[in-house]
């Protein structure tokens, strides 16, 4: 006998800021929700510095959160608007500027810290009464029945729902307990993040540089609003070099910092710890079985490149719950959840493929390649069709966007 049962419609894994968009979207169906986490959800106040690990949110991904309430929430804490953004190789002398203003728009999207919006759908969350929150719980189990999922954590208590959603990250214990296939493949590279704050103002803009080494991203946090300098880094970097970065003192990582941004804002300052983590790509043999389905992380991952994969795992989240609302059959079943396969699938590989693209042709000093990489620069600069196609899907903006994020 378990201590406990429970029986809700769905049953999602991992708190984290993708889960939660789910949930959050399924209590608007009035769906009964149980969210099961091994770590509590992480507070915010004011006091608290800023984080480094942040998310470029687009305005696809903000309209989701406004459908459920948590923009406002997210505002209420910390968010930064960027209007621009800057994109230079440091082998020759190609670059390519995007700006809102040539999509008749006031912003490209916001840089917002993870914790703000992990924080703000929790508490969105917790004005609703069909939730069963079980933080600090393990998973041990999941046996699929033809008509429920069974799933039981090591506390004994078990749960049982008509879907169970993976939603607990690159190392899913879902993907893993369905016995689904994952192919993860490493870049050799190691991503740096840390607050730093900049000589010039940033101006509103994203500032990113290819480099031999890796792009370097300096994305811009507007929470002084009369400086303008604090911009958070992410630096992708060969794992050599990220140990000997590592060990660098703080004033030596800030020069490095300095003269790898070509010191497009002037002398850096390190503001933080920084923070190494390893940068792979990973990608689900399937993100669905009957009564499974896995969002975010737990299906792709994708190398931080275009910031796009935690945008990504929100387009998830609206597809698989359009689905759900727009279904008379069983929510569980292959039949629904193919249907929310079959939208996401082919846009998961086309942007993983994209990534590895990218990191190829640019990670590369071979000068037919940069000649190539330039000249595509030059020209996607100039013509404004092809800089509005790749602006508009990067913001989350196509026309094939699902319900909730229009």
């Amino acid at each position: 006998m378990t201590a406990e049962h429970l029986t809700v419609d769905v049953v999602i894994t991992g708190a984290g800021m993708v889960g939660l968009t789910l949930a959050n979207l399924l209590v608007q169906q009035e769906k009964s929700i149980a969210i099961i986490d091994h770590n509590p959800v992480a507070e915010f106040n004011d006091s608290h510095p800023v984080e480094a690990r942040v998310t470029a949110v687009s305005p696809g991904s903000q309209a989701i959160f406004e459908y459920v309430n948590a923009w406002e929430l997210m505002q209420s804490k910390r968010v930064s608007p960027f209007t621009d953004m800057h994109v230079w190789d440091e082998a020759g002398e190609a670059k390519i500027h995007f700006s809102a203003k040539e999509l008749q728009r006031n912003i490209l999207g916001h840089i917002v810290e993870n914790r703000v919006i992990q924080t703000s759908l929790y508490e969105t969350l917790n004005r609703n009464a069909n939730i069963e929150w079980l933080l600090g719980e393990h998973l041990n189990e999941i046996a699929v029945r033809q008509d429920h999922a069974e799933v039981l954590l090591d506390s004994g208590k078990s749960i049982s729902a008509k879907l169970v959603v993976g939603a607990d990250g690159g190392r899913s214990i879902i993907r893993n307990l369905a016995g689904i296939n994952y192919h993860e493949k490493s870049y050799q590279q190691m991503g740096l993040v840390a607050l730093v704050e900049t000589e010039y103002p940033h101006s509103n803009t994203a500032w990113q540089r290819f480099l031999s080494t890796g792009p370097l991203a300096l994305l811009p946090l507007n929470h002084d609003q009369e400086s303008q300098k604090m911009c958070s880094i992410v630096w992708s970097v060969s794992q050599d070099y990220a140990d000997e970065l590592m060990r660098l003192n703080e004033h030596e990582f800030a020069n490095a910092l300095t003269q790898a941004s070509d010191m497009k804002l002037g002398n850096i300052i390190l503001k933080s710890n920084c923070a190494a983590f390893p940068l792979i790509s990973g990608q689900a043999d399937t993100m669905i079985q009957s009564r499974i389905a896995l969002v975010g992380d737990a299906a792709h991952t994708l190398h931080p490149l275009a910031g796009q994969g935690a945008n990504l795992g929100f387009t998830d989240a609206a597809v698989l719950a359009d689905v759900l609302t727009n279904t008379d059959r069983d929510m569980g079943s292959l039949k629904v959840l193919r249907k929310y396969e079959r939208a996401r699938v082919g846009e998961t590989q086309i942007m993983q493929k994209a990534m590895d693209a990218f990191v190829t042709a640019f990670g590369s000093t071979n000068h037919a390649i940069v000649t190539a990489r330039n000249a595509a620069f030059r020209t996607a600069d100039s013509l404004q069709p092809i800089k509005k196609f790749f602006m508009t899907h990067a913001m989350g903006l196509s026309k094939d966007r699902p319900t909730y994020a229009r």
